[in-house]
């Protein structure tokens, strides 16, 4: 029955909710993005990620009030197998929107508003370096 235990404390450690939650977000990211782009919408836009980007903010919004506020630290397990775990995986998008969120709510709108355009346009900078460093180490295609 030694075992049993273990077992229940290895299903319930936050480690093991982290990584199942963010199997399954990452998982649905893939396949859910793949069928998006697939529709060829017009305009150039890529609709998968704005849709993950949106529906994953949604979620961490709606987890974060429910199990963070609502229910209280004994169900944080919940929040680390579906906020961290699930949207984890699925979009960090919607941990910055919930950090600024959180930042507004508090009456912080300058450090909001830094993260907002810091993230972004440093984000992006941080892109363009990284695909230099690419093209610098492995030569262009």
């Amino acid at each position: 029955m030694e075992w049993l235990e273990c077992l229940g404390d290895v299903a319930v450690h936050p480690v093991t909710l982290v990584a199942v939650g963010s199997a399954i977000g990452g998982n649905l990211r893939y396949w859910l993005g793949r069928w998006v782009d697939a529709q060829q919408w017009r305009g150039g836009m890529p609709w998968g990620t704005f849709i993950i980007n949106v529906s994953g903010s949604l979620l961490l919004g709606f987890f974060a009030v429910w199990f963070l506020e609502r229910l209280g630290p004994a169900r944080r397990g919940f929040y680390l197998l579906l906020g961290t775990g699930f949207c984890g995986g699925y979009t960090t998008f919607s941990t910055f929107e919930w950090e600024t969120f959180k930042l507004i709510r508090d009456g912080n709108w300058l450090a909001a508003l830094a993260n907002v355009f810091g993230s972004v346009l440093v984000g992006f900078l941080g892109v363009i370096i990284g695909v230099w460093a690419a093209h610098l180490i492995f030569g262009r295609r």
